[in-house]
């Protein structure tokens, strides 16, 4: 269990070839052994002929060692010599065409079958999808679809109130405004606007923002404030005692302290946001001091939650574990960051198969997600429903 290495995983070690680590320091960042990299290069590696000319040799001596390819080579598009190259597609469509020749003509009633069945059954129990549990297995070598089809036929253990829920949005209704709200334009909104963000989108060819939103437990107590990271969907949840202005200043003020302001507006340049009464002073948030750039706030349109709509999804993964209407006083700073580590560490299916950690980890390293409480889950041990809090009552 665990033993193979999935898409991601391949995908992950072929951009750290490109960036020239060593072996070592792959197998660390995915959880692996560097033994591990090394036969997976070794077996899956992709040869190109080079340009045979005077008989000069072309057998180049650097692919005998360490890392045995020339995807981090500086000379790699110049050089006339034979090459091997590691591309994760071709290694992954080569794994998985071995594991269908060797496991033709298995039978449902062998052990093979009850194996899959028992590891099926447990991780739906912590909360996992079928998607999840293909992903993280490749060796079962079956589509998710194929997993339902075996469920609603009975070949599984698991019924269909053991599933996660499927969530499904009704089609919301678009509000027309009111002359009363057409009257004036909140003074905070001034240049802030959804039109505004889209046309700052536009004119600086924006591919990375931040989404921020809070979540209510019960009217009154704590509640949490969200900050997503889009396209990864890396998602921050931080407990407020209080939904108001000075608590949401003082947590985004603790991250800038972590981080330090360049870092932050980094991590943080564009934030898009509702119109709550916590975000009314945009201003604070914005500031970096006097030698960074400040982040740019904007808002949504009234009612139109779905602008911001990645964050919306993302929530959900909250509601596996702490239900609508449940106080949010119940859990500690430390149980809110336990929970976000194992949602983050999730597979997606949008993310073809990432993990919104792995992609951020890429993008601010290892040690940055670190300092702010963040770290790498194996997908064997990710919990998706309340039994994560059990042995972590604070």
């Amino acid at each position: 269990m665990g033993k193979h290495l999935s898409l991601s995983q391949r995908v992950l070690i072929e951009g750290k070839l490109n960036d020239n680590l060593s072996l070592r320091k792959i197998g660390e960042f995915i959880g692996k052994p560097h033994t591990t990299i090394s036969r997976e290069i070794l077996s899956r590696r992709v040869y190109i002929k080079g340009n045979s000319f005077n008989n000069f040799n072309t057998n180049c001596n650097k692919t005998k060692k360490a890392p045995f390819v020339c995807n981090g080579c500086s000379n790699k598009n110049k050089c006339r010599k034979n090459k091997y190259f590691y591309y994760a597609k071709d290694a992954n469509d080569n794994y998985r065409t071995t594991l269908v020749e060797s496991r033709e003509g298995i039978d449902f009633e062998n052990y093979e079958f009850r194996k899959m069945d028992k590891i099926i059954t447990e991780e739906i129990n912590l909360g996992h999808s079928f998607y999840m549990i293909v992903e993280d297995h490749p060796e079962f070598n079956i589509t998710e679809r194929t997993l339902y089809y075996y469920q609603e036929k009975g070949y599984l253990s698991c019924k269909n109130i053991d599933l996660p829920r499927k969530v499904r949005y009704r089609k919301r209704k678009r509000n027309v405004p009111k002359n009363k709200s057409d009257r004036k334009e909140n003074t905070c909104r001034i240049g802030r606007t959804y039109q505004d963000f889209l046309k700052y989108v536009d004119e600086h060819k924006v591919d990375y923002y931040v989404e921020m939103d809070t979540v209510e437990g019960i009217k009154g107590h704590s509640v949490l404030l969200t900050l997503c990271l889009i396209p990864s969907n890396f998602m921050f949840a931080l407990k407020l005692n209080s939904q108001t202005i000075s608590e949401v200043t003082d947590k985004i003020n603790f991250i800038k302290k972590i981080l330090g302001f360049e870092s932050f507006h980094k991590m943080f340049p564009i934030i898009l946001t509702d119109n709550g009464k916590e975000f009314k002073r945009p201003d604070l948030i914005e500031d970096n001091g006097n030698d960074v750039i400040n982040t740019k706030i904007f808002f949504c349109d009234s009612r139109r939650s779905d602008q911001k709509g990645s964050i919306e999804v993302t929530h959900e993964y909250i509601r596996k574990y702490i239900e609508q209407g449940t106080d949010f006083d119940l859990y500690s700073q430390e149980q809110i960051n336990l929970m976000m580590n194992h949602i983050n560490n999730t597979k997606r299916k949008k993310l073809n198969g990432n993990t919104p950690y792995n992609l951020i980890a890429e993008k601010f390293g290892v040690e940055t997600l670190n300092k702010l409480g963040f770290y790498f889950i194996n997908p064997n041990d990710i919990i998706l429903n309340p039994s994560l809090f059990k042995d972590n009552n604070k």
